[in-house]
């Protein structure tokens, strides 16, 4: 089985053959995927297609075939011209590949794909040139309370917050690949050094806190340029607690993630 190169501007791509272990390895990894392993029907359709194109390479595959074997249409009546199940979970197999070479599958050394019009996958591998690209780290520094009371109740908004951001940047990969908590400030100019690509990022805030009102003040620093790249206040009229905490570590992180998505820490 030969490899097809794919259009990409920071790969190199080189046609190649793919052992069948190779291949056998693709489909585990795809098939452990969130995508697909609560998708059985999804999991059955692209496990037939890959055993298909390694025990009969020179064998073309048509909808007629694939509707008997995945889907259990009865051979005697089923016309699909009538049944059009393949190609819509085709289309829908088409689409859960690139989803997940989106997401989960970035660093998959192999990809598949179903060109259009096509019932056979298509095989490509990626290496990337050079050095590899990576996303800049975001650094969760302890915040700072400036009221005589509510030490206690900054620590535990870092720790929501930590929690947040690690849900919204290191599972859905979105703009910052790692979340950090309590990084000293003397490495943070360490950890920029000799990084790749976009800088890293540190976060820090202050607290104030009375009675029935809570104040956070949050910035942004770029720590390759030395700048403040974003910053804002949260305010709650309300009694410093647990669900405070949450609160205000929701609304940071929804303006945080909100400030990545437009771009602006690309500049």
């Amino acid at each position: 089985m030969v490899i097809k190169p794919i259009g990409n501007a920071s790969a190199d791509i080189v046609p190649e053959p793919l052992a069948r272990e190779e291949v056998e390895r693709v489909l585990a990894l795809l098939l452990a995927s969130p995508l697909f392993a609560k998708s059985r029907r999804m999991g059955s359709l692209l496990r037939f297609l890959v055993e298909h194109d390694l025990q009969f390479p020179d064998i073309p595959l048509t909808e007629h075939a694939i509707g008997i074997a995945v889907f259990r249409r009865d051979p005697a009546v089923y016309c699909t011209g009538d049944d059009p199940v393949v190609r819509v979970q085709v289309g829908r197999l088409r689409r859960k590949l690139a989803s997940h070479y989106a997401t989960f599958g970035q660093q998959d050394p192999v990809r598949l794909s179903l060109p259009a019009g096509c019932y056979r996958l298509a095989y490509q591998r990626l290496r990337l040139k050079g050095i590899a690209i990576r996303h800049p780290v975001l650094q969760l520094q302890p915040f700072t309370c400036i009221t005589r009371d509510g030490d206690d109740f900054t620590r535990g908004l870092c720790e929501e917050l930590s929690c947040r951001l690690f849900e919204s940047f290191e599972q859905t990969q979105t703009r910052v690949s790692h979340v950090l908590m309590k990084v000293p400030r003397s490495s943070v100019k360490t950890l920029a050094q000799g990084r790749t690509g976009r800088g890293s990022y540190s976060l820090e805030g202050s607290v104030r806190v009375e009675p029935a009102r809570v104040r956070a003040s949050v910035r942004l620093i770029d720590v390759a340029q030395g700048r403040i790249r974003w910053s804002e206040q949260f305010d709650r009229n309300r009694p410093y607690g647990i669900a405070t905490q949450e609160d205000l570590a929701e609304s940071i992180c929804q303006s945080l993630t909100g400030y990545f998505a437009r771009g602006d820490g690309d500049d």
